[in-house]
């Protein structure tokens, strides 16, 4: 493995300084020392992807197959034809796997590009900037603090008690506390403190980089319903082996006893091979090898939609799992509101201009607001943008509003620690230096911060802005006295009321959640009385109870599981109490999502059913480890990802019932004809077209259908319920047996039309295909419910419209082929009228459950 290309410490600081590299000389940078991108991993070539697919164990057979016919073929001189007819349904069959296998790769290729677009704060042109990670350059001078995903090997150039977390390089479990001339890696986590870093290697050129090059490797893996589905497979698969076994038996007798197989000659040789063929592809049909294949397919086409809806999934199980979610476990600021903070109301009024020493309550709120942080402001197209904690940022704000630079503030203030805010300590201090004195400023919840107070506040005014839903916060301060820098003895100063207005429509999504059988929890650091207000504003507080961090925390295990069934808002909630949180709703049952955008929110996202990360003011610590990241930070995306969840285990179940009726209905045929004494009802070819149709066609016709409103107003799917619910398997018998009853019919009888044997077998095969599809429209109804008809998926159509069109083809100008012979167009219509009877025991099924869902629903009653 080669070295990574890390530029010398010495060598970039002279090329950075103190104010970062001009924006105009980050292309020259990028040209010479690379761009902070990674190549994606290295995978085989496509023609050998190709020819993994020939790996199949029924493939194999079917080569096996083909290799004996060819030998008959080629001896007898005839048959040729239906050998190449085979190989051709094989390289289809091969190709179409390959393709959507090679495109499904493609999606994941498309998602892990977003990984580049992570916001990173630098210093350029001597201001804080924001860019996107695959913009830095070597030279470039990165801000980090607690949270912040280190975007490229380098240097640290100034430390305030930083520590990274690099397990991912070492496998120690404990952060490593960096100083001025230590290594930061690409890919490792700020734990705690603040600091600069120069970047010295980007891209494939950091040891993050060298380290992917030399495994390329890319890992993939199976989700639960994947899981579930190919158990299902499985099963069916028996299915198909038995029918294989007995249509090959019940073949052999019936020669034997007509006079097709008479001995060891070449005729019998040649008629037994047809036999084991037709019984090979029987399996073909049988064995739902193409599901887990069509899962994917939709669990790609879900993915991208989501995306689309502002929901980035990063775990395929996601987009399975979010659908059953019955708890939603989320943050309030910039999730339930906009993330756009201002300083609402004052104790002291407005900021003032500062003296050199601040005497008055204002001056020191004033000095606090803008030295007392690590926020900043950026100007992008005519919007002030927050660079940093918001609440900061809302400080800033209100300082900028009255005129006053805290750029200047802070340049003219001496700052020689700082103690960074954390979600245990509630609080942030900061030692300066004024006029040969050192003084500690504190800023932070209010209830915290008076109580390090000597004289105690009245809180009476901070619990009235706290009444009006505002997030409060205290100022104070002391003048340090031998080097003592302890937050106690402080001198209060007052506070401010922060207001943070709810989103557009939160509460029509909350209540959206709720008619879904979703209960909505919110979780906020905010004290009671302001957690109270927002959560009736939202629509979240009901009938529930409302309990702070400290006190759910104090509870036994089996205390917590009791008051998790009711609670409804936790208040002053540290980072651990939202996992306790978690682990006491999944004890109860409760398939949780949970909310999170901090360095801290991680156990609990990891920890649930599905966690949410804030693709805005997320940390990439909670984007790592989350399921689904929310690209607007917006509980309205929740709302969404539910809605295609539960669309996307529908639309798997459409799939599965359309191919199961297929599927009995064809080995059932096949076995049953020989034993009436009827011509076998399929060639092989025609066996191998059906296929194409249930495993490929299908999957994109039904697995487009759209989320329909209805998803919403029933309680989740339990992730233990069986996913043929018990009208699927009704739909699958009923329809099949008519399916069956009617074959028979036409192969013994000719009623639909046929003078010919073979006009009457094409006739029969022509209306199978015709009726599966008409057969489709029944199976986008489930449990009785048929969706939006022609809007909610047009792709159904197109592609069942397409079929009909290649079947037609098929038949008029395909019968070498397909051994069937052109029909007229009289014979068409009437086809296509008598198939569509399928439709009608469609219609009788969903109101036959209907009615007896509704009787079942007044019994209970």
């Amino acid at each position: 493995m080669k070295e990574p290309a890390i530029i010398p410490f010495k060598e970039l600081e002279s090329l950075t300084g103190i104010a970062g590299i001009a924006s105009n000389d980050a292309g020259r940078l990028r040209s010479t020392y690379g761009a902070n991108a990674m190549t994606p991993p290295v995978r085989e070539p496509l023609w050998k992807q190709y020819l993994e697919k020939f790996n199949d164990p029924i493939i194999r057979i079917l080569l096996f197959a083909v290799a004996v016919s060819t030998v008959v073929s080629v001896i007898k001189g005839s048959g040729l034809l239906d050998t190449i007819g085979i190989i051709i349904a094989i390289l289809l069959a091969t190709g179409i796997a390959f393709f959507n296998e090679y495109r499904s790769s493609k999606e994941f290729d498309v998602l892990n590009a977003h990984r580049d677009d992570v916001a990173v704060k630098v210093i350029r042109n001597g201001h804080p900037a924001s860019v996107a990670s695959r913009e830095i350059v070597v030279g470039d001078l990165v801000l980090l603090e607690a949270g912040d995903a280190i975007p490229a090997d380098g240097w640290v150039l100034s430390s305030d008690d930083l520590c990274s977390d690099e397990s991912a390089f070492t496998g120690e479990t404990e952060p490593v506390r960096k100083s001025t001339g230590d290594k930061l890696l690409k890919g490792a986590f700020i734990t705690a403190g603040k600091g600069r870093m120069i970047a010295a290697a980007v891209g494939d050129s950091a040891q993050m980089g060298v380290i992917a090059a030399s495994l390329g490797i890319d890992h993939a893996t199976r989700t639960p319903l994947e899981q579930k589905l190919e158990a299902l497979a499985g099963i069916i698969s028996k299915f198909g082996y038995a029918m294989a076994v007995l249509i090959c038996a019940t073949l052999l007798i019936r020669g034997i006893l007509v006079g097709d197989v008479t001995g060891f000659n070449l005729d019998s040789a040649n008629n037994i091979l047809q036999y084991f063929m037709l019984a090979v592809v029987i399996i073909v049909a049988a064995v739902p090898e193409g599901l887990p294949m069509s899962v994917a397919l939709s669990l790609s086409l879900a993915m991208r939609k989501m995306t689309r809806a502002n929901c980035l999934v990063r775990r395929l199980i996601a987009c399975e799992t979010i659908g059953s979610a019955t708890t939603v476990c989320t943050d309030k600021t910039g999730t339930l509101t906009k993330n756009q903070m201002e300083v609402v109301e004052s104790s002291s009024g407005k900021p003032v201009s500062l003296p050199d020493l601040p005497q008055a309550p204002a001056e020191w709120i004033t000095l606090n607001a803008a030295v007392n942080g690590t926020a900043h402001l950026e100007e992008r197209e005519g919007k002030i943008i927050v660079i940093g904690n918001s609440t900061e940022g809302a400080l800033l704000r209100w300082l900028r509003k009255e005129s006053l630079d805290y750029l200047q503030i802070r340049a003219e203030t001496h700052v020689t620690k700082q103690y960074l805010f954390d979600g245990n300590r509630k609080r942030m201090s900061t030692v300066v230096h004024l006029e040969g004195r050192s003084f500690l400023l504190v800023k932070g919840a209010p209830e915290i911060v008076a109580s390090l107070c000597t004289v105690k506040p009245d809180l009476g005014g901070v619990n009235a802005l706290a009444s009006r839903a505002m997030r409060t916060l205290s100022f104070a301060h002391r003048e340090i006295h031998g080097g003592d820098e302890s937050e106690t003895g402080l001198v209060w100063d007052g506070f401010v009321g922060i207001r943070d207005p709810l989103r557009d429509h939160i509460a029509e999504s909350v209540a959206t959640c709720q008619s879904a059988g979703i209960r909505v929890r919110m979780v906020t650091g905010d004290n009671p009385e302001t957690a109270r207000a927002i959560a009736r504003e939202a629509g979240i507080l009901k009938d529930g109870t409302v309990m702070t961090g400290g006190a759910f925390r104090a509870l036994t295990k089996d205390e917590q599981v009791e008051a998790a069934r009711n609670l409804e808002v936790m208040a002053r909630a540290e980072p651990m109490d939202k996992l306790l949180l978690v682990e006491a709703l999944q004890k109860t049952g409760a398939v949780v999502a949970v909310t999170g955008d901090g360095t801290n929110d991680a156990p609990a996202l990891k920890h649930a059913d599905v966690g949410l990360a804030m693709g805005i003011a997320g940390t990439e610590v909670a984007r790592e480890a989350s399921d689904i990241i929310l690209l607007d930070d917006s509980f309205g995306s929740i709302t969404s990802a539910v809605w295609w969840g539960r669309s996307l285990y529908e639309n798997i179940q459409r799939f599965i019932l359309f191919q199961l009726t297929i599927n009995f209905c064809a080995c059932i045929l096949v076995f049953i004809a020989p034993l009436l004494g009827l011509a076998e009802p399929f060639t092989i070819i025609q066996i191998l077209w059906i296929n194409i149709i249930m495993d490929t066609l299908a999957a994109f016709a039904l697995c487009s259908e759209a989320p329909h409103g209805g998803l919403m107003n029933h309680a989740p799917v339990p992730q233990d319920a069986k996913i043929v619910t018990p009208f699927m398997w009704l739909s699958i018998i009923v329809t099949a047996m008519f399916l069956i009853l009617a074959g028979i019919l036409q192969l013994s009888t000719g009623f639909l039309g046929g003078t010919t044997p073979t006009e009457v077998s094409t006739v029969f095969f022509s209306a199978f295909i015709i009726a599966a599809v008409w057969n489709g429209i029944n199976c986008r109804a489930l449990d009785g419910k048929m969706p939006s008809f022609f809007r909610g998926n047009p792709t159904f159509f197109a592609v069942m419209g397409a079929i009909v069109v290649v079947q037609i083809a098929i038949v008029q100008y395909g019968g070498a082929v397909f051994a069937t012979v052109p029909l007229s167009s009289v014979q068409w219509i009437r086809i296509i009228v008598a198939s569509a009877s399928v439709l009608v025991v469609g219609f009788i099924l969903r109101l036959a459950y209907r009615m007896y869902s509704a009787g079942k629903t007044g019994q209970n009653a």
